[in-house]
């Protein structure tokens, strides 16, 4: 095996890219683990080096998860709560739009309703308000002269310092809790949770928005426990929260590394308990959903794009309603309704795709390091199309259009790629910018519409002089070069499923025959489906969109890229393999 990884390593297309693992060290961790030798090459390109390190990675454990104070200001934000549930003061929750920050704001309306404390939760029209603390929910909800009332914002605060002095002016006990990356000055807030604060120390900065408000519910009930003799039975049970947090933090598309992947394997599993209704409503409203365990790639692709849609046509309070109630007659009606608002946004998404398709291909045609497009889209599309350009291109971008709410302001949506901090950039550009927010890979931007060149040109020349070489989509990275009877057998797939969850910083690997048999091609629309046979058994296959591969393979011998899945089909559990490319062996 090992010389024909070699031959491998130099044979493969130029399009895929391997690099052969250390036999010696592969087999010693495979003989120490009792597992198949591929599970110990996907291993140690995870850093994974000893039995003990597979342990962790295998079978994240709440109980590992770090103490909630170690985060700045903690304990101040924990303290104002116990006051403020002692003493009842009206209890306040402002998150942002999207997944994040809805789902934050759902945890903690959902904690501190088997607390016995009703709260009253707000996201923002994201149309006619826009992004961040409102100063209008604030005076709306003002607390009367002398008595206190408690106001959290989750996923959103940290950019927000006249909003927060403003609350304070008016009565308002402030916590702020967000993981966008903090400016130089900090909000005036009572306490201020963000693992991204320069003087705090929390062991994973990484945590999404509802991350941040899990730890907060943690700090509360470690508190009310250990400090205020309430009984454990009585306090609300953090495990039951945590399909909140796995949601929002693969939506996010935060690293599934260390915390964060104890988190959402612990969120995934409360998600495919029954008595989670909200995930079972929309499940029932996918007409192409196969069954089967609830995955983070269907978080990804199926949960959060519908969560989300309600958000971006101004209608956030649809996706809130649905993760905080409990009634499945309640989430059904709310799934439905979110099903076609979801169907409009994906109707608005077409409409304007191929147009900034366009434009940013004119935009390398001529050379451009990153791209700016302006244009009259739907406020809510603007960052999935801005998703699709660096999928298409791999270069940043930033999309704007119209602010409704503001005459000659226009908004922006900006993703960037590995390589290229987006935030960093955004503040080279801060001369031509009202105001910005975000973090390394997305954010979202204002500004006058008589500064777009202005900005434009900073923009662009910011990136080019970072001269970093964007990635290059066609180049595929192979993990593992098998033989088919080394991973087509049911105890390497037995270990392999426990790799998940599959996401950011702990990728699906993409393994690469060379030369498989066919036993059968063939096309469904647009589609490649192939099978192959081994050990005996058949295996099904399909490349989504390859259709016209059918053509290399019939002409040659081929090598196939794809991911494994297990997928499920009139109830029956089986191994297929998705293609991710076909090119013709070398």
């Amino acid at each position: 095996m090992a010389e024909k990884d070699i031959m491998r390593s130099r044979a493969v297309q130029e399009n895929f890219h391997y690099e052969p693992p250390d036999r010696e060290q592969c087999a010693r961790l495979a003989l120490e683990l009792g597992m198949p030798y591929p599970m110990a090459v996907l291993l140690r390109q995870r850093g994974v080096r000893d039995a003990r390190q597979a342990e962790d990675f295998f079978n994240p454990r709440l109980a590992d998860l770090p103490s909630p104070f170690l985060m700045k200001d903690m304990d101040r934000a924990v303290a104002l709560v116990i006051q403020a549930l002692r003493e009842n003061w009206p209890l306040y929750i402002h998150g942002d739009y999207d997944v994040d920050g809805i789902t934050s704001c759902a945890l903690l309306s959902r904690f501190f309703y088997k607390l016995g404390r009703d709260t009253i939760c707000y996201q923002p029209d994201r149309l006619t308000e826009g992004y961040g603390l409102q100063a209008g929910f604030i005076r709306a909800h003002a607390p009367v002269q002398g008595q206190p009332a408690l106001l959290i914002t989750v996923d959103c605060g940290i950019a927000d310092f006249e909003e927060v002095q403003l609350a304070r002016e008016l009565g308002f006990k402030v916590i702020v809790t967000d993981h966008h990356l903090p400016g130089d000055v900090l909000p005036p807030a009572d306490a201020l949770l963000n693992p991204h604060r320069r003087d705090c120390t929390f062991p994973h900065p990484e945590l999404a928005g509802v991350g941040v408000a899990f730890f907060l519910a943690y700090g509360i009930r470690k508190s009310l426990i250990e400090q205020e003799g309430v009984d454990k039975e009585k306090t609300p049970n953090l495990k039951q929260l945590m399909d909140m947090v796995a949601m929002g933090t693969v939506a996010d598309v935060m690293p599934l590394t260390g915390i964060n992947r104890i988190l959402v394997r612990a969120g995934l599993e409360v998600m495919n308990q029954p008595d989670c209704v909200w995930a079972q409503a929309l499940q029932e409203q996918q007409n192409n959903f196969t069954g089967g365990l609830f995955t983070a790639e269907d978080i990804s692709y199926r949960f959060a794009p519908r969560i989300n849609a309600p958000g971006r046509l101004g209608k956030p309070g649809l996706s809130f309603h649905l993760l905080s109630t409990g009634d499945p007659v309640k989430c059904r009606q709310l799934a439905a309704q979110i099903e076609a608002v979801n169907s409009n946004r994906r109707e608005l998404e077409g409409m304007a795709l191929n147009e900034v398709l366009a434009e940013c291909k004119e935009q390398e045609n001529a050379g451009a390091a990153a791209f700016v497009v302006y244009g009259s889209y739907h406020q809510g599309i603007i960052g999935i199309i801005a998703s699709r350009v660096v999928d298409r291109f791999s270069k940043p971008v930033v999309i704007f259009t119209d602010d409704t709410s503001r005459d000659g302001t226009i908004k922006g949506s900006g993703r960037s790629v590995a390589g290229v901090n987006l935030y960093d950039v955004l503040q080279s550009c801060a001369d031509s910018i009202i105001q910005f927010g975000g973090h390394a890979m997305a954010a979202g931007l204002a500004l006058n519409k008589k500064n777009l060149q202005y900005f434009t040109a900073l923009f662009t020349e910011a990136v080019a002089a970072m001269n970093i070489r964007g990635v290059d989509n066609a180049i595929i990275q192979v993990d593992y070069c098998p033989e088919p009877e080394e991973i087509l057998e049911s105890e390497f797939f037995r270990h392999y499923r426990k790799m998940e969850p599959f996401g950011n910083g702990n990728p699906e690997p993409v393994f690469l025959f060379d030369s498989p048999g066919f036993i059968e091609t063939g096309t469904v629309k647009n589609h490649l489906t192939y099978t192959l046979q081994s050990g005996g058994k058949v295996y099904r296959g399909i490349g989504f969109g390859m259709g016209e591969k059918i053509e290399l393979i019939r002409k040659g011998p081929v090598q196939l890229a794809f991911k494994l899945k297990n997928t499920v089909y009139r109830g029956e559990s089986r191994i297929e393999l998705h293609a991710v490319d076909v090119s013709a062996t070398p």
